[in-house]
């Protein structure tokens, strides 16, 4: 072994506080690498969610009528993909309501297992690779959605910009446009 190599001892085999899958990791409460990617996206978003976009969960989770905001995406494997992040000014559940069995926007940011080859945030695109616009659309809509709600029209706006930011705007969404504020 020459003097450059250092010996890292390995990290003890750990169960995942929310799987409760074992890994290796340095506290006994480590969360796994697969659970953080997953929760990752819903802390981000700060919604609930996320739940099939079907109008029987929409009734499930939104009891109250109330400004708000949601994303429309699809699973990734355990993993909320997002494609769209939207708001309503006065009543998020009817907002969602109206994505139910409609088209996506674009399809041009499906999901990466309905592409034929795997992509992962922040990596290039295969060189020839067939057009985003190309791959995997079937014509189906997003297929879950996730919501919070909002005390005002107003902060459902500014949420609404946070999301999109967030996500990539309209490099990393299927939103045709940036958030508009209404106008009264």
């Amino acid at each position: 072994m020459s003097s450059l190599e250092v010996l890292i001892p390995e990290e003890p085999l750990v169960h995942c506080f929310w799987c409760e899958r074992p890994h290796r990791g340095k506290h006994p409460l480590a969360v796994c690498p697969a659970c953080t990617d997953r929760l990752a996206t819903m802390c981000l978003l700060e919604m609930s969610g996320s739940y099939p976009l079907t109008a029987e969960a929409i009734d499930d989770a939104l009891k109250r009528k109330s400004p708000g905001n949601y994303a429309l995406g699809y699973m990734d494997g355990d993993a909320f993909s997002v494609f769209y992040v939207g708001r309503s000014d006065s009543d998020v559940r009817e907002g969602l309501c109206s994505w139910v069995d409609k088209p996506a926007t674009y399809g041009r940011f499906w999901s990466p297992t309905k592409a034929a080859w795997k992509t992962h945030r922040g990596r290039r695109l295969p060189v020839k690779s067939p057009a985003l616009d190309q791959v995997g659309n079937d014509g189906k809509g997003y297929t879950r959605f996730a919501y919070s709600y909002a005390g005002s029209a107003e902060d459902a706006y500014a949420k609404e910009w946070r999301n999109y930011d967030s996500f990539g705007g309209h490099h990393g969404l299927d939103n045709e446009v940036q958030p508009v504020h209404a106008v009264d």
